[in-house]
């Protein structure tokens, strides 16, 4: 039996005063996501901490320093065929500060209230805030916090 490798996704949700910060990919038409707001994350390399993976990946993409609290959601999917099978792990982070800057593949970062984030993110991820019972309730709980 062949046993199949799932790669492993770490998005960041990323707060700060009662906002979250998407970041919005480069036109890459070999990119599922070229061109699309998302979520912050990226690819967990071998032997990397969870944690410490999270961390680089918000620092390469938007200069900012993040807190770890918990994971809310982990999953399994594939994108319309366009990606191998992952296994998306959405752990929620705390910014340091607001001073995002886009870098690495990002055109544009962007802090937005919570209510704001599935018209903003690709339909895909849209779709999996409004369907995963963990995410969504996050959301609606971030909703309900106070904007500073």
């Amino acid at each position: 039996m062949t046993k199949d490798r799932f790669r492993v996704v770490v998005k960041a949700l990323i707060t700060n005063r009662g906002k979250i910060l998407i970041g919005k990919k480069k036109e890459d038409e070999n990119h599922p996501i070229g061109g699309e707001w998302h979520i912050l994350g990226g690819h967990l390399e071998k032997d990397e901490d969870i944690n410490e993976a999270i961390k680089r990946e918000v620092k390469e993409e938007t200069g900012l320093d993040v807190k770890v609290h918990q994971a809310i959601d982990t999953m399994a999917f594939a994108r319309d065929g366009k990606e191998k099978d992952s296994v998306q792990i959405v752990i929620h982070c705390e910014a340091s500060d607001m001073g995002a800057e886009a870098k690495s593949d990002l055109e544009k970062v962007k802090w937005i209230r919570p209510e704001k984030i599935t018209d903003y993110v690709h339909n895909e991820e849209a779709k999996r805030i409004e369907e995963r019972e963990s995410q969504s309730n996050f959301i609606e709980k971030l909703n309900k916090m106070p904007a500073f």
